[in-house]
């Protein structure tokens, strides 16, 4: 499988829990937008036991991130109705989590704008 799981401004249609390896979340900043200097920069990595693609189902938007596999990786798929169905109940602690990606945001790129709308 290729090592791309997730590409950023792709729709959401699903979300992913690590089984096994290791997973890197890269983002280009959208203030930089086509600009040649917009390298992706690592902003987290999941392991076993750890989800991500959860934002853009959370927040109904594009994807904020690419997520790449690092060498071999296992991960569970999770639609997004079997998402909403399992996990609306935890809806509140995952828009909390938002908060959280802003405050990273802003000390990387000096800016929120990214999440707010990440689209192309």
């Amino acid at each position: 499988r290729s090592s791309d799981l997730i590409t950023q401004g792709e729709k959401a249609d699903c979300f992913f829990i690590v089984e096994s390896g290791e997973v890197k979340i890269m983002m280009k900043s959208k203030t930089k937008a086509g600009q040649e200097n917009n390298q992706e920069v690592e902003i987290a990595r999941c392991a076993s036991g750890q989800y991500f693609g959860e934002l853009a189902l959370v927040t109904n938007k594009p994807r904020a991130a690419s997520a790449y596999a690092v060498g071999s990786v296992k991960c569970l798929v999770m639609d997004v109705q079997a998402f909403e169905r399992l996990l609306g109940p935890c809806m509140d602690i995952m828009k909390r989590n938002i908060t959280h990606y802003e405050e990273q945001l802003v000390a990387m790129f000096g800016s929120s704008m990214d999440l707010k709308d990440p689209g192309n």
